[in-house]
């Protein structure tokens, strides 16, 4: 079943001999963080609501080490057995074929197809080191209402009197993947919490610019890629190998944050900050959460 869907896509290189202007090492900053140690177990939710406060109100990204590391989506989203018992088999989902959700090659199949070509994937990758050409990511659906009180989503997103927005939850939407799937480089209109539950990824954040809105067609802009049908809010710029012949602002681009993210970890993206994320696990599993 799985197989009609299937697309080669390119290998991702981090190697820049293709291009006749050299990418430059990636220089980054550490992000800001907190453990779980640092948030007082009594009264949880509040102390989750005032570690985030300050953050959310400057508006800069924060990182939240273990806080969901007893939560049971890290015992239970681990295993695609249990995938397979909690979630109908017929359910729709959509799917990216290529290692990036802007690659324009998305398909609509049922739940359980896509398992088992994850799990196809993962235990091929157990035999064999070279990574699959033909990798399918299911990114951007809605959490599926089976798992969804697997894993706790903080109480200030959805109730204004914790202070931290208006309290108003959006959306709640689940991401899985095999070894190598690209969130590339984009900005959320809303604030961001991405949760990681099985696997680690590697984030990258930079701070937002003038030109963010439905202008991002702002040619001096330093993520400016040219008008090539991306969405608004997204830059086909590649953050990992950058063309400076073809996007030579990015030589421009601020100094981003990075930070990586593994089980139990929270991440707060606040509204319109670019972010790129890569996994690098075998598989990985991960939710968040928009809310303003």
């Amino acid at each position: 079943m799985w197989q009609r869907y299937s697309v080669a896509v390119r290998r991702l290189s981090f190697s820049s001999s293709q291009h006749q202007i050299k990418s430059k090492p990636i220089e980054t900053i550490s992000l800001p963080q907190l453990s779980s140690q640092d948030i007082n177990s009594h009264e949880h939710q509040l102390a989750i609501a005032d570690a985030i406060r300050p953050y959310h109100q400057s508006q800069t990204p924060l990182l939240l080490t273990n806080l969901n590391s007893k939560c049971d989506a890290i015992y239970f989203w681990r295993s695609i057995q249990y995938w397979q018992a909690a979630v109908p088999e017929n359910t729709p989902v959509d799917v990216e074929l290529g290692r990036s959700y802007n690659t324009g090659n998305r398909v609509s199949m049922k739940f359980g197809d896509y398992l088992d070509y994850l799990s196809k994937v993962t235990e091929q990758e157990e035999k064999d080191a070279e990574q699959q050409e033909e990798v399918a990511y299911l990114a951007q659906n809605e959490l599926f209402a089976e798992v969804r009180n697997d894993i706790p989503t903080p109480h200030f997103c959805s109730d204004g009197s914790f202070n931290v927005g208006e309290g108003k939850l959006y959306h709640s939407m689940l991401w899985l993947g095999p070894r190598g799937t690209v969130s590339p480089l984009h900005y959320d209109p809303l604030d961001n919490l991405l949760m990681q539950i099985v696997g680690n990824k590697r984030v990258l954040l930079y701070p937002p610019d003038k030109g963010n809105g439905r202008d991002n067609n702002n040619s001096g802009s330093w993520h400016y890629a040219g008008l090539n049908g991306n969405q608004y809010n997204t830059s086909a710029v590649d953050v990992e190998n950058p063309n400076f012949e073809e996007h030579p602002n990015f030589q421009s681009a601020p100094t981003p944050y990075e930070c990586e993210i593994g089980p139990g970890d929270l991440l707060f993206i606040p509204s319109k900050w670019w972010h790129h994320v890569r996994s690098f696990s075998k598989w990985s599993a991960s939710a968040n959460v928009w809310w303003r």
